[in-house]
């Protein structure tokens, strides 16, 4: 099935389904760590993210857990995330220097990457991730997620068919659409990275949903994934751009610095733009025109159920 619910089951057990078939996914995605740790670690955050997100989607009838079981997913995330950062970082230098191979082919810059890869052998001013950290942070994620399945078991939700997540959809929308308004206003990193995790829930919600118009759905889950990595590219090259003023030793003599935040800048204006103008066409329609929509397209799957085809 994927990441979907199915409209004619229950909508309570199919919640429960969804949570728990992510939650399994990061789990095997965690056993990978140390060999794969990029890869492992990219994996689990990116089903713990997609769990929070059907969580935001029955924030309504979950009631007063909703803030304990958020907290649980926020802080897994928070914990691999630690032993992520390098990882991307290098990402980002790799992805400019395919773009700008005549500047990056240089000694001195091959020299930098050199210095961003030690950072995750323990060089980095935080001080790096040991072999001996990964594995205690590792057992103590698996032990969270552990815990996590047996509370996503005893979840209460009252609520039938589109009622049980129309109120997360439409409140999470809205959440969205200010967040582009307020970053469209004011483009700091800290209200892109806002409106970025507010696009990823929607995304996640259009996929939940998706059987209601599977066509319609896919182009729009499509255009969200691509308005997501849009800004989650930008939000890598914030990151490198804090890296470069906070340890400029990290990357050469002043004019190179000069060079390279001038191409991160650059780069991160194009982002941004483009995000802008694909956010501005996902984010058109009001929060309870979209509910309604999307509620009378689940709604017209009984009709398709009686008569296929």
């Amino acid at each position: 099935m994927g990441f979907k619910i199915k409209p004619h089951k229950s909508a309570a057990k199919e919640v429960r389904r969804a949570a728990l078939e992510r939650l399994g996914k990061a789990r095997e995605a965690l056993l990978l760590v140390p060999e794969q740790q990029t890869t492992g670690i990219h994996e689990a955050r990116k089903r713990i993210k997609e769990v929070r997100a059907l969580l935001r989607l029955v924030r309504t009838p979950i009631g007063q857990a909703f803030a304990q079981e958020n907290r649980r997913f926020r802080d897994i995330n928070r914990k691999l995330s630690v032993m992520r950062d390098v990882g991307a970082l290098l990402e980002t230098w790799d992805s400019l220097a395919s773009e700008n191979s005549a500047l990056f082919v240089r000694r001195s810059m091959r020299n930098v990457r050199a210095r961003l890869d030690s950072l995750g052998q323990g060089g980095a001013p935080s001080g790096g991730v040991t072999l001996e950290e990964t594995h205690r942070v590792l057992k103590e994620v698996l032990a969270d997620v552990e815990m996590a399945e047996e509370s996503v078991r005893a979840w209460r939700l009252p609520g039938k068919r589109f009622a049980l997540v129309s109120s997360g959809l439409q409140r999470t929308f809205a959440d969205g659409r200010r967040a582009l308004g307020v970053a469209a206003n004011a483009a700091t990193d800290d209200h892109l990275h806002d409106w970025r995790k507010r696009v990823k829930d929607h995304w996640h919600h259009t996929r939940l949903l998706s059987m209601a118009w599977p066509a319609a759905f896919k182009v729009r889950a499509a255009m969200l994934k691509d308005l997501s990595q849009l800004l989650g590219q930008d939000h890598d090259l914030s990151m490198l751009q804090a890296l470069l003023e906070q340890s400029p030793a990290i990357f050469g003599a002043a004019a190179q610095r000069r060079e390279l935040g001038e191409l991160v800048a650059g780069r991160r204006g194009c982002l941004q733009q483009r995000a802008f103008r694909l956010g501005s066409r996902l984010y058109a329609e009001s929060p309870a025109a979209l509910r309604k929509r999307w509620r009378r397209c689940w709604d017209l799957t009984r009709d398709e159920k009686r008569c296929p085809g």
